[in-house]
């Protein structure tokens, strides 16, 4: 309870930029919903068709983070590709529960109305209950943590930029795909509480997760995540679903360029109708150990923690949305030069 308390002052005495309040042009299809003088803004894609079933995503904001804001969410290559029904509820900054944590065995009032929110718009619109993802930044990413502890079954994914959570849930966040991200210097939320449940659920055997941690990033990881690649993985997700692994990668190739570095690049999976064959990232193995990640939009890498006049041995596998790992690919041998 103290580390609670702790973490809660120093969360709430960060002023970032993600705090400062903004006029905002907001989309059509975006409108402010009330229960009672609890806020939520509710995006409705304008293509909307009662006779279709629509993903519900929630995002819950950091401290004070009241402001409407522009989202991603709300325009292409999301809302073209695959639109959804987007819930923002605001938490006011007076409110002390916050949207709750992982310390504590109940939702906090207003994660209880948020949940109340969240059966209004099913109510209200055709939504595809294997479909619900949440996510948030800082405070609101703690509260994501405690809406995946009290509702494992609820959400078919999710992610949390900065934020924490008690090992304790291990058991309940390794039944949903997660991504995690922190900055590895965040002087607000300590990055060790995004390390430790990361390490909790694959402790507990989860492997529907992964962990993010930008080098030299204080509280403001959100300002190095790729919206737009977090949201294709999310909306990829989808609970019951049966997934196999990705093919292996065939068509690795390397060289040592004239500084001795090992440069390596390959292809996609020949297959790339295959569903199982949609690529997220790539694994880097060199003597067998996995020195790096590498996102889908990127083919190559170079390697240049590497020994003069030494023998290497490397492999790249894929692993698709789905947390699948192929088979990794045939042994690359190569031996560095002189510079």
């Amino acid at each position: 309870m103290k580390t609670y308390l702790f973490l809660l002052l120093i969360v709430l005495a960060g002023c970032t930029q993600e705090c400062t309040s903004q006029a905002v042009l907001l989309p059509k299809g975006y409108k402010n919903w009330y229960i009672g003088d609890f806020r939520c803004g509710v995006f409705v894609p304008p293509s909307y068709n009662p006779s279709k079933k629509y993903p519900l995503v929630v995002y819950l904001h950091g401290h004070t983070d009241t402001t409407s804001r522009n989202f991603g969410w709300y325009h292409e290559p999301s809302a073209l590709a695959d639109p959804a029904i987007v819930l923002t509820p605001k938490c006011p900054a007076s409110e002390d529960g916050r949207w709750g944590d992982t310390s504590s065995p109940v939702l906090s009032p207003m994660m209880k109305k948020t949940f109340e929110m969240i059966d209004i718009i099913k109510k209200k619109y055709n939504i595809d209950e294997n479909r619900l993802y949440i996510h948030g930044t800082s405070m609101g990413a703690i509260g994501t943590f405690a809406a995946i502890q009290k509702y494992p079954d609820m959400f078919a994914g999710g992610y949390a930029i900065c934020g924490w959570a008690s090992p304790v849930m291990g058991p309940q966040l390794s039944q949903v795909p997660f991504w995690i991200f922190h900055g590895e210097k965040d002087d607000i939320v300590p990055v060790e509480g995004s390390r430790g449940i990361y390490h909790a659920v694959v402790a507990k055997g989860g492997k529907q997760i992964r962990y993010t941690e930008f080098k030299d990033v204080k509280h403001n990881a959100w300002n190095y995540v790729n919206n737009n690649k977090v949201y294709a993985w999310l909306l990829a997700q989808r609970k019951g679903a049966v997934h196999g692994r990705p093919d292996q990668l065939k068509n690795v190739r390397g060289k040592v360029d004239e500084f001795s570095h090992v440069f390596l690049e390959w292809g996609k999976p020949d297959n790339s109708l295959k569903p199982d064959n949609n690529s997220w990232y790539y694994k880097i193995y060199r003597n067998n150990n996995v020195i790096a990640e590498v996102d889908n939009d990127k083919l190559n890498y170079t390697d240049n923690l590497v020994n003069e006049h030494t023998d290497y041995e490397y492999k790249v596998s894929v692993v698709n949305y789905y947390f699948k790992e192929s088979e990794l690919s045939e042994a690359l041998r190569v031996k560095t030069g002189k510079k």
